[in-house]
């Protein structure tokens, strides 16, 4: 799956530059999220302690990527951080998850001045799971790809709106700022969740979004 997903990315952003040759950039970006899960549900207690659980972690994503911009797209691969702090019901829990991420946006630049061009913009990444560092109550324990029941349970697939800006520093370079919101789509695992409660005869949603903020520097060609 992971192949074929990063051979698709490659060949379709080899065909975008085909199209764009004229306007190519790359460059290296950091970003910074916090995401905030809302849990709905007609659960009954003691039950309804996921939930107070689910929406009480605190759940902050950072992530390192180097990108490939052509104009109106973008092409950007990297790792992702998740990380989970909560306390209560009796355990103390941190958690860091780690990612692969591919992302692809479209954007529609257009200049503010010689040194400003601003562009709003709309895309996805996925994120592959790689490994997890938890701590729960004290006990430390590290799970891979390879130890999950189905390979992609925790794979993350989100949307990203925002708005973005080009600072020129140069004739070749640039600093790129933006600001976006992250809605997440429901993992595997969180299904399975939902599942559990709709078998039971219950209704369980949860909804995870957030804002992101992304610094970057680029190199025009």
């Amino acid at each position: 799956m992971m192949k074929k997903l990063v051979l698709c990315f490659v060949c379709f952003m080899a065909l975008a530059f085909q199209v764009q040759a004229a306007d190519v950039s790359v460059g290296v970006a950091g970003d910074l999220g916090f995401i905030f899960t809302k849990v709905n549900t007609n659960l009954p207690e003691p039950d309804k302690s996921i939930v107070t659980m689910l929406e009480d972690i605190d759940m902050t994503r950072w992530g390192i990527s180097a990108f490939i911009d052509a104009r109106y797209i973008e092409a950007n691969a990297g790792f992702k951080f998740f990380v989970q702090s909560y306390s209560g019901y009796g355990t103390t829990l941190k958690e860091t998850d780690t990612f692969f991420n591919l992302g692809l946006k479209v954007k529609y630049p257009f200049k503010v001045n010689e040194k400003v061009t601003i562009f709003p913009l709309a895309g996805f990444d996925y994120a592959i799971f790689t490994k997890a560092e938890q701590e729960v109550n004290g006990q430390s324990a590290t799970g891979k790809r390879d130890d999950l029941a189905s390979s992609n349970e925790m794979d993350r697939l989100s949307l990203n709106l925002g708005l973005g800006a080009d600072f020129s520093v140069n004739k070749n370079i640039y600093v790129r700022g933006e600001l976006n919101y992250a809605i997440l789509f429901n993992t595997e695992q969180e299904k399975d969740l939902i599942n559990l409660a709709e078998a039971a005869g219950y209704d369980l949603s949860i909804f995870e979004s957030g804002p992101v903020f992304k610094l970057g520097i680029g190199y025009k060609f």
